[in-house]
């Protein structure tokens, strides 16, 4: 079975480059409705089509995946354990204000195994838990009755299923591009997950 992990859409805040987090009310820009509108038809143009929806529930992320599952003609299934990684007192932040004048925010995406989450924030263990959850508990046991998945979640959700499915180390968590309405392709085997692909692009 093949699980597609796809980013939000872009949002405000991603535009003006501030940690949204556990931010809920962010919303798409118009690009990044019509982001995800594209990658909707580019995904049914390459021949893909989903058994499933799920999604977290961020507004980000409800709305991209409304227009998929709009696209695919399936409602989308909100799990709470989709939603990004919260920060604490630094949503909300821009990169310039937070990552460059607080030395604990700096680390966390800098030189993640020294980042000390305070407050509301979580651990990046805390992240994987939850993420592990939603695959043994809801993911694993579609196989033999789903082709493929499609899960509408967030940068951090996305660098954790790639932690999990490579076993790439913490420091390493932030490497790579993603882009919004990007793409990671996982398969799960006999309970077992692997990475396919990484940061595919559908629109055009």
């Amino acid at each position: 079975m093949e699980v597609y992990f796809l980013r939000h859409g872009e949002t405000e805040w991603n535009r003006e480059r501030r940690i949204q987090g556990s931010t809920e009310w962010t919303d798409l820009t118009p690009d990044g409705v019509r982001l995800a509108e594209e990658t909707c038809r580019g995904m049914r143009a390459a021949g893909i089509r989903f058994d499933r929806i799920y999604t977290s529930p961020y507004r980000r992320a409800m709305h991209t995946a409304q227009i998929l599952g709009g696209g695919f003609g399936i409602a989308p299934v909100v799990d709470d354990r989709l939603r990004e990684i919260s920060f604490g007192p630094y949503e909300g932040t821009r990169y310039g204000e937070g990552l460059f004048t607080d030395g604990n925010i700096r680390a966390c995406f800098l030189d993640p195994p020294s980042y000390v989450a305070r407050d509301r924030a979580e651990t990046f263990d805390a992240v994987e838990i939850r993420v592990r959850a939603f695959l043994d508990e809801t993911l694993t046991p579609l196989e033999g009755t789903c082709a493929r998945v499609l899960a509408v979640a967030h940068g951090g959700v996305l660098r954790t299923v790639v932690r999990m499915a490579t076993g790439r180390p913490l420091a390493d968590f932030w490497k790579g591009t993603q882009p919004n309405c990007c793409s990671h392709v996982l398969e799960i085997a006999n309970g077992e997950i692997t990475l396919k692909a990484s940061a595919v692009t559908f629109a055009h």
